[in-house]
């Protein structure tokens, strides 16, 4: 007995909403200063992986970022500090027997790769970090030098 395939007609809706949703995220990481198509993966023969998602805010006297990464542990990431670059790069292993299965993936595996250079100078004797529930918190003082001052005008 042969099997009877049924064919489904495009959806034409559902295309067009993922079409304008595609876009829409092109637009938000422009303007937004995040980079294009961040936490999709990179191109695969760029061998940095996926891009995390974060939050950096800027006070009088540090840097503070906020990085989502959902899965890691604290023993798989790597931060450095040098010349007044943070880099974040590290890896998300996936569970034995993750691999297929899936209906939908969204949620990155594999190596990630992140750097940003900073307005101003750090102090990188005093960097410190925080991992907690998949969100690593980090906090950049600035260096004395590059710490706003008050000028006496005579």
């Amino acid at each position: 007995m042969e099997k009877e395939v049924t064919r489904r007609e495009p959806d034409s809706y559902r295309d067009m909403v993922g079409l304008r949703d595609t876009i829409s995220g092109l637009f938000d990481d422009f303007f937004s200063g995040r980079p294009m198509l961040a936490t999709r993966h990179l191109q695969s023969d760029s061998g940095l992986g996926w891009v995390p998602a974060v939050n950096i805010r800027e006070t009088q006297d540090a840097f503070l970022v906020c990085a989502a990464l959902p899965g890691a542990e604290k023993s798989d990431v790597n931060l450095e500090v040098k010349d007044s670059v943070l880099t974040l790069t590290g890896q998300v292993k996936e569970a034995p027997g993750d691999e297929e299965g899936w209906l939908r993936r969204e949620l990155p595996a594999g190596p990630f790769y992140r750097a940003f250079n900073l307005a101003a100078e750090v102090d990188s004797g005093k960097v410190s970090a925080n991992f907690k529930n998949g969100v690593l918190e980090i906090r950049l003082p600035k260096a004395e030098q590059s710490k706003p001052r008050k000028v006496q005008i005579a």
